[in-house]
């Protein structure tokens, strides 16, 4: 049965079967110690998105002084990440504004970024946004940063997608203990490979290769049914996930009507994956229908969560298509537009639970945290949430 799978699967991919198992299974890398539930059973994951740093005073930025601005978000992770003490962080995109960053120093507003995070010795990856390419940086480039700099405590890879723009793609398993075999569950992460044109001097020219607003059709999709299956044919089973992709999946505008906690303020502009010159092209479609996939039709993503829209903080989902939760992170630094109710910075916590993940339909409890010290929006993501809403087909 696991060589079927395996000979079904490499039809699907470029990568060759003659790698073993648990080399073919792309999260598993024996360089880097295994993550793993604490002893009470809980492993918390704080999400930040759109810090923005590098934004510079008279270029047409939003903010009045960049250097304060970074100090400001460093301030809100500190106080987020100490009042919460996960066990994983993940930089949800945007971390750079860098068609206002000059490219000799770049990836230095990375250390920035990263800083609270790293002084804590808490592990963490990173997907990548819009404004983390430009003409002056790319995805890869603070990919190769990343891993470099912060090889211990980094869990970014690039497994997929085109290079320099939309690779980021990749997972990492969580395990109940280090001698296991098996994870109890999956983070996912992907690159919407989106890009934004100029240096803060004007406009420069936009590479093909870059596009716009989606994750890579042509090698992703591709990527996640390959995974899927191994982890099928080798574990026997796919583990509950948790995804992460900085821009949301368009089915997101299909539950903005849904009655959700937490913040609204860009759900009339809500800006999604698939668009092209304000056009949708469908070209998201390969893979959400990937994370269907994944999904199994028993619950097994637990939320799909972005950021790029500001002032949208909130979870739903419908129980009319697929049931998969889909999540906003808020704002989490000091720089990029503000709207109403992101005045106050957050990050988004998910606190995994292995009696929760357990149960037949596995269940995620999630709040955003805030840099005031307090929590708000608390949900527990599953089955029971907004089972009596019809609205919406995400």
């Amino acid at each position: 049965m696991i060589l079927g799978v395996l000979l079904l699967a490499s039809n699907v991919s470029a990568l060759p079967l003659a790698r073993s198992f648990s080399n073919t299974l792309a999260g598993i890398l024996s360089s880097k110690k295994k993550l793993t539930f604490d002893a009470q059973g809980n492993f918390k994951v704080v999400s930040f998105s759109d810090m923005h740093t590098g934004e510079r005073p008279g270029d047409g930025s939003w903010a009045a002084w960049g250097p304060a601005n970074d100090a400001a978000t460093q301030v809100v992770h500190a106080t987020v990440l100490d009042n919460e003490k996960p066990n994983y962080v993940v930089f949800n995109g945007d971390m750079i504004t860098g068609e206002n960053v000059f490219k000799e120093n770049a990836t230095n507003y990375l250390d920035i970024v990263y800083a609270p995070t790293v002084v804590r010795k808490i592990p963490f990856s990173s997907t990548h946004g819009n404004h983390d390419n430009a003409n002056n940086i790319n995805h890869a480039e603070e990919i190769e940063y990343e891993q470099t700099r912060y090889a211990e405590l980094s869990y970014t890879r690039s497994d997929a997608g085109p290079k320099p723009y939309g690779n980021g793609n990749y997972w990492v398993p969580v395990y109940v203990k280090s001698t296991d075999w098996v994870p109890a569950a999956v983070l996912w992460f992907f690159d919407s490979r989106s890009f934004v044109s100029g240096t803060g001097d004007g406009p420069g020219p936009i590479p093909p290769a870059a596009n716009y607003y989606w994750v890579d059709p042509n090698t992703v999709p591709n990527y996640i049914k390959l995974q899927r299956l191994l982890m099928t044919a080798v574990w026997w089973k796919v583990p509950p996930a948790l995804v992460f992709v900085h821009i949301p999946v368009q089915k997101a505008q299909d539950l903005i009507s849904l009655p959700t906690l937490g913040d609204h303020d860009d759900d009339a502009g809500l800006s999604t994956q698939g668009f092209l010159n304000n056009t949708y092209n469908g070209l998201d479609l390969p893979f959400w229908n990937e994370i269907v996939a994944l999904n199994g039709g028993k619950g097994n993503v637990l939320a799909v969560t972005s950021g790029h829209d500001h002032g949208s903080s909130w979870c739903a989902r419908s129980e009319d298509s697929s049931g998969i939760p889909i999540c906003f992170n808020g704002h989490s630094g000091y720089g990029g537009y503000v709207t109403e109710h992101s005045v106050v910075r957050n990050g988004r916590v998910f606190n995994l639970n292995l009696a929760d993940l357990a149960t037949p339909v596995p269940t995620v409890k999630t709040w955003n945290s805030y840099e005031d010290n307090t929590t708000a929006d608390a949900v527990t993501l599953g089955p029971e949430y907004l089972t009596a809403e019809k609205s919406g087909t995400a």
